[in-house]
């Protein structure tokens, strides 16, 4: 257990927690992921379709595994990546703790899948405060790799879901500082 961070309010974890990108050495294990993962699944989610799936890698050879999967997927997107780019990202991989895949069913009709898709990010952001809680940060992934055909097929996903987010997992070796927010009272608009 990490003692960075101490016992916090719900209140708290949401004004305190930060993305984090540079993670102490120590192992996030399976059976933390999946505990916190236990309580996330209670996100809002209409109808209770629960369209998320996981995948966890935390071992040395699934991490391997994990950047050989993403260096075929940056192939296939950017064939003139170099290698030394290729060896730097390699190395980034090989560094984190963990890595949770987190899939999403992509039902057919438009307003369910958008419906789903906010069911998931609050699936994430329950996850994410939850292991904040226990000392545990992460940095939410995303972007064009992620929906490479290639990754899909090496990751195993059926063909109707998508990788919501790839969220890199572990101890924090460093917390930045909180990013200043616009008071919510100067965007809220009142109809009377």
């Amino acid at each position: 257990m990490n003692d960075t961070l101490q016992t916090q309010s719900i209140r708290d974890c949401v004004r305190n927690r930060r993305t984090i990108r540079k993670f102490k050495q120590d192992p996030v294990p399976k059976e933390m992921v999946i505990e916190l993962l236990e309580d996330a699944v209670y996100a809002p989610n209409h109808r209770l379709t629960e369209p998320w799936r996981f995948i966890y890698i935390g071992s040395e050879s699934g991490k391997k595994k994990h950047a050989d999967n993403l260096k075929a997927a940056f192939k296939e997107l950017k064939p003139n990546m170099k290698e030394e780019q290729i060896q730097k990202f390699r190395e980034h991989i090989l560094s984190v703790p963990a890595f949770l895949f987190v899939m999403m069913k992509e039902d057919e009709n438009e307003r369910i899948r958008k419906d789903d898709f906010a069911a998931v990010s609050c699936l994430i952001q329950n996850f994410q405060l939850l292991a904040w809680e226990k000392g545990i940060g992460m940095v939410w992934k995303s972007g064009e790799v992620l929906y490479s055909q290639t990754l899909h097929q090496l990751m195993g996903l059926h063909s109707d879901e998508r990788v919501a987010a790839l969220l890199q997992i572990g101890y924090p070796a460093e917390i930045p500082n909180g990013e200043k927010r616009t008071p919510a009272a100067q965007l809220l608009t009142e109809i009377l």
